[in-house]
């Protein structure tokens, strides 16, 4: 009886973990990109999320601070499931978050949002293999990037920026 139990326990927490999934909304990640790198660290940090890289902003480029969720401690060789990249630029007060995951609910879920929140649809493409669509509402672009497979790293990738950050970003 008692590895039956814990036969069960065990098949209960991997199907836990195989659905874990984030509740991230639009609104959210979009007000990331008003905050400073501090504000987003802690607000992060606050919310099962985890630092784990940085780069400093050079002239030609913007600097970044990365996360990962639900892993501490993390390095390349350890599985994780969802990323945030914030972007920005201290010379000139710009700011935009990355998000990259493999959850298909949160990608329907997000792509539901944009909908309902009346982004407009102003740009679609393929480049280097991947679908590539860009929304925009008043001064907040999204760039939603779908990959062919999830081999390495790939995954969808949801890209919150101002119109001024976003032609920096991707120009």
């Amino acid at each position: 009886m008692k590895y039956l139990f814990v036969l069960w326990a065990l098949m209960v927490s991997a199907v836990g973990y195989s659905q874990e999934s984030l509740d991230l909304t639009i609104e959210q990640l979009s007000e990331v990109c008003d905050d400073s790198l501090g504000e987003v660290e802690e607000y992060l940090t606050s919310n099962n999320w985890f630092f784990f890289e940085a780069k400093d902003e050079e002239e030609d480029r913007y600097g970044n601070a990365k996360f990962v969720y639900g892993v501490p401690n993390y390095n390349s060789s350890k599985p994780a499931r969802y990323f945030i990249t914030y972007h920005y630029s201290e010379a000139q007060n710009a700011e935009a978050v990355e998000l990259i995951f493999r959850n298909k609910q949160l990608y329907d879920s997000l792509n539901v949002q944009i909908k309902n929140q009346e982004y407009k649809l102003i740009d679609s493409k393929t480049q280097n293999k991947k679908i590539i669509k860009v929304f925009k509402r008043k001064s907040q672009i999204i760039q939603v990037t779908i990959p062919p497979d999830f081999e390495g790293l790939n995954g969808y990738k949801f890209l919150f920026a101002r119109k001024s950050s976003f032609r920096r970003l991707r120009g």
